[in-house]
């Protein structure tokens, strides 16, 4: 079962986000959105940041940086980025 497969079919509340913080398959899991439950996702290792957005089909991968190729900060500025205009073009639910 993979990380995205554990995840519920809908927008995590910041109890379960808190929990993706405490696993140990992601170093940092961040809500892009502040208030309420959130269908956009933020999650980092010490290899790469992905940005997960909730779709009719469930989660799924939106973005992808290797921290080879940049630092932590600018991949979760542009993950966060890629999942806020993939909502915006109705790649969610």
């Amino acid at each position: 079962m993979t990380l995205l497969d554990s995840l519920p079919p809908r927008p995590l509340d910041e109890g379960e986000v808190t929990a993706l913080n405490r696993s140990d398959a992601v170093e940092l899991a961040i809500a892009v959105d502040e208030d309420g439950p959130t269908d956009a996702v933020l999650l980092a290792t010490d290899a790469w940041v992905k940005a997960l957005l909730l779709g009719d089909d469930g989660w799924t991968v939106v973005e992808t940086v290797s921290l080879d190729d940049a630092d932590r900060y600018e991949a979760l500025r542009t993950c966060e980025e890629t999942a806020r205009e993939a909502r915006e073009r109705g790649e969610s639910a």
